[in-house]
C-alpha cells in the first residue's frame, strides 16, 4: 500500500520513498514544527484485524520507551487506512550490512561496532525487551560510525497468525537466527546474544557461519550442526578467538555468554592476545626441561606446532632435548612392547563383546499385537509393539485403503496406542502394521465386522429330538422394536500442512461451526481455529511453531480424543 508524498501522518508529512524491507515500505517524513526528519515504516506484513492492531499498539508502546544512544528512537506510531506504521529516528549513514559486503573488517573497527550493539542489547534486555532479529541490516550507522539498532522488537509484532508474509521460518532472519527461534521454542535475551556472535563471526571471518546453504539446510544447520571455526576462513585469527565466538554460538542457550558486553570483552581480550596464529605457532625448546647428552656443544633446537604446549610455555620459552637421542635400553623396549600387546588384546576382546551386544540388539525382532483379533467397525483396539527404537515417531497403518495413526515409542522402545477402526473400512480381514523411517517392520491381522454384526460363538447346534407328544403351538409374541441406527462416527483426514501457510483437512461427520483443534509435531501441539463446513475440505492458518518435516518430522491433528493421520509438512 503506497503512501503519496504530502500525506500527513500525525504531525509528520511524508516526503519521499526510501526503500522496502521484509516488514513493509519505508518513507522519509518531516516534522515542520520540530524541524526533524523521521523514517516511516509501514508494516504491511501485519494483517489489519482488531486483535492484531491492539497487540501492535501494546508492543509499540513498550518499544517507544527505549532510550539509548545505540537504539533507534521511536517518535510516533499509528494506523494508516488500517495498516500499522511507526515513525522512527532517521539515520542517514547506511547499515552495517553495506560495510560487510566487501569482506571481513579490521578487528579494531569490528570491536567498535560490536561494543555499541552490545550496549544497546544489554540495555533493552535489562528492561525486558528482546530484539529477535539482530542482523547487520538492522544496525544503522551514524555519520561518526556509531552503530544504532533499528527495528527493535518488531519481530515480536510479526509472530502468530497475523504474519502475512516473511522471508524465512518463524520470526527473524535465517542466517542469524538462534536454534530456539528455528524450533519455535521460548525466545529470550540469549537468542540476541547468539545473533550478535554470528555477526562477530561474519565481521572477522568475512562469511556467515553456514555460507552457501539453502533455506532448509541453513535452518537445519543452526539447530543440529557446529560451524567451522572463524580461523578456517581467516588464518590470522587465533584458537582463542575461535573459542570465544563459538561459545557465543552454542546451540544450548545456557552455554552462551551471560551478557553481550561480556562476550565483546572476551573477544577483545582474545584479539589482543599476541600469541601467533595457528599456522605459525611454534615453540623452541631450551636447556633445563629434558635430559641432555654432551656432544661437544651440539644441542638441537626443535620447533613444535603444539598449541597447548605453546600456551603453557609462552612464546619465548625454550626447552633443550638431546640430539641425537641416546639409545633406549633393550629391557625397557621389551617391557613396553609386552604392555602394548596386552592393551591391544584387551581392546580387541572388548570390541568383540561390544559387537556381539550391538548385533543382538539390532537383531531383536519388532513385536506387534492387538487387544482383540476381531472387532466391529467404529470400535477401538489397542495396538502394542516392542523392540522399537527409543522415542521413535511413526505410524500404525491399517489396510486395505491406508489409514494412518501416529505413535511415539517410549524410552524403552515400547508402543501402546489406541486406534479407532474406520466405519467405512469394510468387513473382512485387514492388515495392521507398524512403520517408521519410510519402511514397515511388523504386521498382524484384524478381522473387522460390519456395525451391528455379532461375532460368531463356538459350540454345535443341538440335533432334532423325537417325541410322541406333539409340541404345542407357540404363543404369539410381539416383535422387538428395531434398534436405533448407531450415531455416525467422527474422524479427521489430514490432507496437507504448510509451515508458513495453511492446513487442509476433512472433518468427517462434524457439525458446521468453528472448533479449536491442535496441530502437533514432534510431541508438541499448537492450537488453531478451524471453521468446519460439512461435506467439504476445511482450510485454516497453520499455527506458529510448526516446521517443515526436514526439521521436525511429520504433523497430525487432534480434536478431543480424535487423532488424524500424519502428513509431511512443506515449507
Amino acid at each position: 500500500m503506497p503512501i503519496e508524498p504530502g500525506t500527513k501522518l500525525g504531525q509528520y508529512e511524508v516526503q519521499d520513498f526510501i526503500g522496502q524491507g521484509a516488514m513493509g515500505l519505508v518513507y522519509r517524513a518531516y516534522h515542520s514544527q520540530l524541524e526533524r526528519t523521521g523514517a516511516v515504516k509501514v508494516l504491511q506484513a501485519i494483517t489489519p484485524d482488531p486483535d492484531t492492531t491492539a497487540r501492535f499498539r501494546h508492543e509499540a508502546q513498550a518499544i517507544a520507551q527505549l532510550r539509548h544512544p545505540n537504539v533507534v528512537n521511536v517518535y510516533d506510531f499509528g494506523e494508516y487506512l488500517g495498516t500499522p506504521y511507526m515513525i522512527v529516528e532517521y539515520v542517514p549513514g547506511g547499515s552495517l550490512a553495506d560495510r560487510l559486503s566487501d569482506g571481513w573488517l579490521d578487528p579494531a573497527q569490528a570491536l567498535k561496532y560490536l561494543r555499541g550493539i552490545a550496549a544497546g542489547l544489554d540495555y533493552a534486555h535489562g528492561i525486558g525487551v528482546v530484539h529477535r532479529d539482530v542482523k547487520p541490516a538492522n544496525v544503522l550507522l551514524e555519520k561518526d560510525n556509531t552503530p544504532v539498532l533499528a527495528d527493535f522488537g518488531l519481530a515480536k509484532l510479526m509472530q502468530g497468525s497475523s504474519v502475512r508474509s516473511m522471508s524465512g521460518v518463524n520470526t527473524g532472519t535465517p542466517a542469524y537466527m538462534a536454534p530456539e527461534q528455528v524450533t519455535g521454542s521460548k525466545v529470550g535475551p540469549s537468542a540476541d546474544r547468539y545473533s550478535l556472535a554470528t555477526i562477530a563471526y561474519e565481521m572477522l571471518a568475512g562469511v556467515i557461519p553456514f555460507e552457501g546453504e539453502g533455506l532448509m539446510e541453513l535452518l537445519y544447520s543452526h539447530v543440529h550442526r557446529d560451524p567451522l571455526p572463524p580461523s578456517a576462513h581467516n588464518r590470522s585469527l587465533s584458537p582463542r578467538v575461535d573459542a570465544v565466538i563459538l561459545r557465543g554460538m552454542s546451540r544450548d542457550p545456557a552455554g552462551r555468554w551471560e551478557s553481550c558486553t561480556e562476550f565483546v570483552d572476551a573477544l577483545a581480550a582474545a584479539l589482543a592476545d599476541k600469541t601467533e596464529p595457528v599456522e605459525a605457532r611454534t615453540v623452541v625448546l631450551t636447556q633445563g626441561t629434558a635430559p641432555t647428552l654432551d656432544l661437544g656443544g651440539r644441542v638441537a633446537a626443535v620447533a613444535m606446532a603444539e598449541p597447548e604446549l605453546a600456551d603453557r610455555a609462552g612464546p619465548s620459552a625454550t626447552v633443550a632435548i638431546p640430539w641425537p637421542a641416546p639409545a633406549e635400553p633393550v629391557a625397557t623396549r621389551q617391557s613396553r612392547r609386552r604392555l602394548i600387546s596386552a592393551v591391544a588384546a584387551a581392546a580387541l576382546v572388548l570390541l568383540l563383546i561390544g559387537g556381539v551386544i550391538w548385533y543382538s540388539a539390532m537383531r531383536a525382532t519388532v513385536t506387534l499385537s492387538l487387544s482383540a483379533s476381531t472387532a466391529t467397525a467404529g470400535e477401538s483396539v489397542v495396538v502394542t509393539a516392542g523392540h522399537v527404537p527409543a522415542d521413535q515417531y511413526g505410524t500404525i497403518q491399517m489396510l486395505s485403503a491406508i489409514h494412518n495413526f501416529p505413535f511415539r515409542a517410549d524410552a524403552k522402545g515400547n508402543v501402546s496406542t489406541e486406534i479407532t477402526i474406520p466405519r467405512d473400512i469394510g468387513a473382512g480381514d485387514h492388515t495392521v502394521r507398524i512403520c517408521w523411517a519410510s519402511s514397515c517392520h511388523a504386521s498382524t491381522t484384524l478381522h473387522v465386522l460390519e456395525p451391528g454384526a455379532t461375532p460368531p460363538t463356538g459350540g454345535a447346534s443341538p440335533g432334532p429330538v423325537t417325541s410322541s407328544t406333539p409340541a404345542p403351538n407357540p404363543a404369539p409374541s410381539t416383535a422387538p422394536a428395531p434398534s436405533p441406527p448407531p450415531a455416525p462416527v467422527q474422524s479427521i483426514n489430514l490432507l496437507s500442512v504448510s509451515a508458513a501457510g495453511y492446513t487442509t483437512a476433512t472433518f468427517n461427520n462434524f457439525s458446521a461451526g468453528t472448533i479449536t483443534v491442535r496441530v502437533c509435531q514432534n510431541g508438541t501441539c499448537h492450537p488453531a481455529s478451524a471453521t468446519v463446513n460439512p461435506g467439504t475440505n476445511t482450510t485454516f492458518k497453520t499455527p506458529a511453531g510448526i516446521l517443515p518435516t526436514v526439521l521436525a518430522g511429520p504433523a497430525y491433528i487432534t480434536f478431543n480424543s480424535l487423532t488424524s493421520n500424519s502428513v509431511s509438512v512443506t515449507a
